[in-house]
């Protein structure tokens, strides 16, 4: 167990030292400077989740469609817009991370 930790400490300096994680973490404290701001992009990216993990499929079309409204608005602000950006390379980043980890592991999972 020793050894998985090494490595998943490794990889946990390799992510803070990406670029990814490095550009968020500056875009983040930019934002952060206003607070208003900042509620405003966490209220968002929270309905953001939301919808993908959540979303009833009645509900499906007029929550999509707020969120875009929401997100034209926060977007037309070029630090709200590079923070966000910034967040999604990041998410990808680790997307891929986890990718390659449960493909090297073999689980025979069946498809569905």
């Amino acid at each position: 167990m020793n050894e998985i930790k090494d490595c998943i400490d490794a990889l946990l300096a390799a992510v803070q030292n990406s670029e990814e994680y490095q550009e968020f973490m500056k875009y983040k404290a930019l934002v952060e400077q206003d607070p208003g701001l900042m509620e405003r992009v966490n209220a968002f990216r929270a309905n953001n989740f939301r919808l993908q993990n959540e979303a009833n499929r009645d509900e499906l079309f007029r929550v999509t469609e707020q969120l875009n409204r929401e997100s034209r608005e926060l977007r037309s602000d070029p630090l709200v817009n590079a923070f966000l950006d910034a967040e999604l390379a990041l998410c990808k980043l680790m997307q891929r991370i986890c990718k390659s980890l449960t493909e090297g592991i073999e689980l025979d999972v069946p498809e569905l």
